[in-house]
């Protein structure tokens, strides 16, 4: 476990050995990390937004009597200045998400409660290696003094787990299709594509309302967030709740009939077309190039 975080530049790895720790039960983590929060008064405490992480979060938010800012979909470290209190915060974590049903970017500080707590979507940070050769300290906790039987009152008596089909997370490859791309039987062409690539169907959230294709596959603000090397957009518009979800992709492909849609503002190259016309261009220039 400490050969995996290391690297990326950790200086504390706190270690909760307890074998009823596993399946994930919300009390007994909860006692833990709301007590070694109290102990040791961190400037920030940050989860990832996972199933067990929007579980967590707000019953430890609750219990050190802190904010908490869900599903950011950026972080950034700055200053703010009180203007009539004539009183400048230092440091301040800045909390970014989408707000009013994805129609503005809300910026969330909370400069007089600590810590400053935040879920934070998968994929918005990006993972760089620190020094490979890093070393922190593992501190093994107590766990006599965190937790007590009440804590372990609710037990996991069988779990079933089905295995997810898509791998849109991990895809360096991505082929979304918005309600531009017309219809289902169009939105094929899309699986041809991605198929021909090696890569991952996407969709927008106006797609997926139109039952073009799974929700699983949905990628903005309600959808997931992803950061593949290649992102090609068809017939997507771009509204905002979309772009918090692919924003952070290294390349942007826009294929789209409309010379004026907010995407192209983002997208490092703007193909001007019809979908059914220009992926199948596509598709046989790829394969008479790769061979």
């Amino acid at each position: 476990m400490e050969t995996q975080v290391f690297p990326y530049g950790v200086d504390a790895l706190y270690v909760a050995d307890e074998p009823r720790l596993y399946p994930y039960t919300t009390l007994p983590h909860a006692a833990i990390v709301t007590k070694l929060i109290t102990d040791e008064q961190p400037q920030i405490v940050l989860f990832g937004a996972s199933s067990a992480g929007r579980d967590l979060a707000p019953r430890v938010a609750s219990a050190v009597r802190c904010g908490l800012t869900a599903d950011c979909t950026s972080l950034v470290i700055g200053d703010h200045e009180v203007k009539k209190d004539n009183k400048v915060y230092k440091d301040l974590l800045y909390q970014i998400r989408p707000a009013f049903g994805g129609n503005i970017i809300a910026t969330i500080i909370n400069p007089d409660m600590h810590p400053q707590m935040a879920t934070v979507r998968e994929g918005v940070m990006k993972k760089e290696i620190f020094n490979e050769n890093y070393t922190g300290e593992i501190i093994n906790l107590q766990l006599e003094n965190y937790l007590n039987e009440t804590d372990f009152v609710v037990k996991v008596i069988e779990r079933h787990i089905e295995k997810s089909k898509v791998n849109i997370k991990g895809a360096p490859i991505i082929i979304a299709g918005g309600y531009g791309v017309g219809s289902k039987e169009n939105f094929n062409l899309l699986y041809d594509l991605a198929a021909v690539l090696g890569g991952e169907v996407g969709a927008s959230r106006a797609a997926v309302d139109a039952g073009f294709t799974e929700h699983e596959r949905q990628i903005g603000q309600t959808g997931v967030t992803v950061r593949p090397k290649l992102y090609i957009a068809c017939g997507i518009s771009g509204a905002v709740q979309h772009r918090a979800g692919m924003e952070e992709s290294a390349i942007i492909i826009s294929i789209n009939n409309d010379p004026k849609a907010p995407i192209n503002s983002l997208a490092d190259y703007v193909i001007n077309g019809d979908i059914a016309t220009v992926i199948p261009k596509m598709i046989k220039y790829y394969k008479q190039n790769s061979k």
